[in-house]
């Protein structure tokens, strides 16, 4: 109990006994607490240099040590541990201080200077320090437009393990893309992680420009929309932030939701108007009992049902299998 304090379990052990039988010798506590002399003599030690053993400055040559009472001793290395934590904790709030300038320079870095509100970033790799970092700094919603693939490289692109780490931190996403890249197997792929797991995704014939929304309070857009790669820009100013989330939300507003083909689903006209009822009940949130009731079916008909819509729409709840209905419009 008193290892914090610098006694290891042997020394607390001597301490407590000399607290009990002041007057004993090294070989009567070695006898009492069955060990040997040199490791008594060694605990004996480690109390002095704690300051809970003074010797008795008798003049003999015995060497007899006194204990200190426990309230003076163990309050002082109290104190003194108390003291070392501060500094510690003094130590922690430095390095974290500069472990945060370090990573502000980092995202700097290919950074032109300009004032607080505006800043300006030069080359690929200061693109996509950019955005890296703007994404992981998203607490409550992130917004972007991305008229490219969800993946297969640049500094523009989705990151999809980062987008899902936000997603399960809770942080809303809504993505805008190109319903031109739909065909391509790898951003399939990617978008049904991203969907799967609490995206929100529409899209468009066509984009105006890349676009990150952090929050909004801070945005990311090309300095050049033609050359997007060449740098980009960091917004910060209210005004235009206002601007470009109005954006966003007018081609959202525009935009069709993500097609079930996306999620190998199938088209609507696929699904039984039984079925589509079925989608509407677990949408409606009612329980199996109730949805099998309404549709006039058994119980075990109802969740047979529900496996093989699962199936069909890659959903591993029922809570996404209502969530992906809804997307595709099927409910």
């Amino acid at each position: 109990m008193l290892r914090v304090l610098g006694l290891d379990l042997g020394t607390e052990a001597v301490y407590r006994l000399m607290l009990e039988h002041p007057s004993w010798g090294v070989d009567r506590l070695a006898e009492a607490l069955d060990t040997d002399r040199p490791t008594v003599a060694r605990a004996l030690d480690t109390l002095a240099d704690l300051a809970l053993l003074r010797s008795t400055e008798t003049g003999d040559a015995s060497g007899a040590r006194r204990l200190v009472p426990p309230r003076a001793g163990l309050g002082a290395l109290l104190e003194r541990r108390q003291n070392e934590l501060a500094r510690t904790q003094l130590e922690i709030d430095a390095s974290r201080a500069a472990v945060a300038d370090l990573l502000s320079d980092y995202a700097a870095l290919g950074r032109d200077p300009r004032d607080g509100v505006v800043e300006r970033f030069r080359g690929a790799e200061a693109v996509q320090r950019l955005q890296t970092d703007l994404t992981g700094r998203a607490r409550g919603e992130l917004l972007a437009l991305a008229p490219t693939t969800v993946s297969g490289g640049g500094p523009w692109e989705i990151d999809v393990p980062l987008h899902l780490d936000l997603l399960a931190r809770g942080v809303r996403i809504r993505v805008l893309h190109l319903d031109s890249t739909a065909g391509t197997p790898e951003r399939r792929r990617a978008v049904r992680r991203l969907a799967r797991a609490g995206a929100e995704i529409r899209t468009l014939p066509s984009l105006p420009l890349h676009l990150r929304i952090a929050d909004g309070t801070s945005a990311t857009l090309p300095l050049d929309p033609d050359d997007p790669d060449r740098g980009a820009v960091l917004l910060r100013e209210p005004g235009a932030l206002t601007g470009l989330r109005a954006l966003f939300t007018h081609l959202w507003d525009e935009a069709a939701p993500l097609p079930d083909a996306d999620f190998e689903a199938g088209e609507p006209d696929a699904y039984s108007p039984q079925e589509r009822a079925l989608l509407r009940f677990l949408a409606e949130g009612l329980t199996d009992e109730a949805a099998a009731r309404r549709l006039g079916i058994s119980l075990r008909s109802e969740r047979r049902m529900i496996s093989g819509l699962s199936e069909r729409f890659g959903a591993h709840s029922r809570f996404q299998l209502g969530l992906q209905a809804a997307r595709s419009g099927l409910v």
